[in-house]
């Protein structure tokens, strides 16, 4: 069993005060990578499973490679981002064990999923070629097309795996990666503001709820600013398109092409752009967002990934008398919207392509994926547990944050980030984030949605 997950050192900026280590190590546990080609993002954790011990898989267990696959394999290579080596190092661990005489090559010194894509790329030029990668939900096109990910069952994995989540993997139709790591959004909230305003927190279900508590917030005399919206890290197109996506029209049509100058933006845009008026927005989700809210009590609410809510919640909570109850929800929809958040996180993916490589590759994949492995994953970075026998041990754990509970009912509802084609299209995202950014800075919402589509279809080709 793994004992944690490592997180890269991070960098805090000098202020006017000192930022106590508590604060730094908050930040930095904020900053580990867990989104697609972004940036890494601050936030982590997922859900639980709806089926029973053992419908529709092949082996409770999950797949095991042939004997005589097992006998002639030697060496698997596994790339991933150095944020997840000890989790690499455990799957290594686990099958070298499972196969003595099996040597498992880890491969973690790219910093970015982009970047891991692009060693992939440089590597097989030169003819060493991977077996297991780790591959951002969004790059999962990439993976299928120029760098030939196999398809893999979910047939082939454990029983206890949440199947409910598999769609995320899904390119064309066919199963390119299996989630391993998945995220998405969270209003996060000062209960004790929202009390002294008259706020039920409750109310936070939709974007409507959310701008009458700000009004309320505003006028109670608290001298606090109702909400903050992060836009760095690409936070801004996330929240346009998890808001756009709760009336039926991700930013993403199912044909691939950008959906930015539909009804359903244009009210997403409205919201971010009235949040805005209330004060200014953070430019950093973490080196600013969380400080604010988690430290200085500048915000009443602001908005997270839920990886970092843990480390969050246990920030303020060990402030003792100088910290606030917190409480958090899945982000809000649209009024008359439902719950359908943009996922952003990571997939395992089989690169290699004779058939003992694929079956030994596979049961890699399997051992990435051991409860142990997922449990330890939620409790470092509270990504949502994609293995319900990982649920059941986390149950100290979620008894210690019981804010985090609801976001483990989003599984079924979760929807793939977009993934953009095209030599232009992993700029996109920044693209539309920048416009984002004009719009809550007081830019026409429909020019720039317009401008944001045009450039979108532009790179998009």
């Amino acid at each position: 069993m793994i004992t944690g997950i490592r997180t890269p050192r991070g960098r805090t900026r000098r202020g006017r005060r000192a930022v106590p280590v508590a604060v730094a190590a908050l930040l930095t546990l904020a900053a580990c990578g867990g989104g697609g080609s972004a940036p890494p993002d601050p936030a982590r954790s997922l859900g639980p499973t709806a089926r029973s011990a053992t419908t529709g898989v092949d082996d409770a267990t999950g797949s095991k490679a042939s004997s005589q696959c097992a006998a002639a394999v030697r060496t698997l290579r596994l790339y991933t981002i150095e944020n997840l080596e000890n989790v690499a190092r455990s799957g290594k661990a686990a099958m070298e064990k499972a196969h003595p005489g099996l040597t498992v090559e880890l491969v973690t010194s790219a910093t970015s999923y982009a970047g891991l894509a692009q060693q992939l790329s440089t590597d097989s030029a030169a003819g060493q070629r991977a077996d297991v990668a780790v591959a951002g939900l969004d790059l999962l096109p990439e993976f299928a097309g120029r760098l030939g990910a196999q398809e893999v069952s979910p047939r082939l994995l454990r029983a206890s795996y949440d199947q409910r989540l598999v769609g995320l993997g899904q390119i064309g139709g066919r199963q390119i990666g299996i989630p391993q790591q998945v995220s998405t959004l969270a209003l996060v909230y000062n209960l004790d503001v929202l009390e002294k305003a008259g706020v039920d927190p409750g109310s936070l279900t939709t974007t409507a709820g959310v701008l009458a508590a700000a009004e309320k917030i505003r006028t109670s005399g608290q001298d606090v600013q109702p909400i903050d919206i992060p836009t760095g890290q690409q936070f801004g197109q996330w929240v346009l398109n998890t808001l756009a996506s709760s009336k039926g029209a991700p930013i993403q049509g199912d044909d691939g092409r950008p959906r930015l100058d539909t009804p359903q933006a244009r009210e997403a845009a409205q919201f971010l752009a009235k949040a805005a008026t209330y004060g200014p927005q953070s430019t950093d989700p973490t080196n600013q967002g969380l400080l604010r809210f988690g430290y200085r009590k500048e915000t009443a609410m602001t908005v997270m990934t839920v990886e970092s809510l843990a480390g969050g919640l246990k920030f303020i909570q060990d402030q003792g008398t100088r910290g606030f109850r917190a409480g958090a929800v899945p982000f809000p929809t649209l009024p008359a919207g439902r719950q359908a958040p943009v996922a952003r996180g990571n997939a395992l993916t089989v690169l290699a392509t004779d058939r003992c490589q694929r079956e030994m590759a596979t049961e890699l994949v399997v051992a990435l994926l051991a409860p142990d492995v997922v449990a330890a994953s939620t409790e470092s970075l509270s990504y949502l547990p994609v293995d319900s026998d990982a649920l059941a041990r986390l149950a100290p754990f979620y008894r210690q944050y019981p804010q985090l509970t609801a976001f483990n009912e989003l599984a079924p509802s979760l929807v793939a980030p977009p993934s953009w084609a095209g030599a232009r299209g992993p700029e996109l995202p920044q693209a539309i984030n920048n416009q984002v950014v004009r719009i809550m800075g007081g830019a026409d919402i429909d020019q720039t949605l317009a401008a944001a589509q045009a450039e979108a279809e532009s790179f998009n080709q």
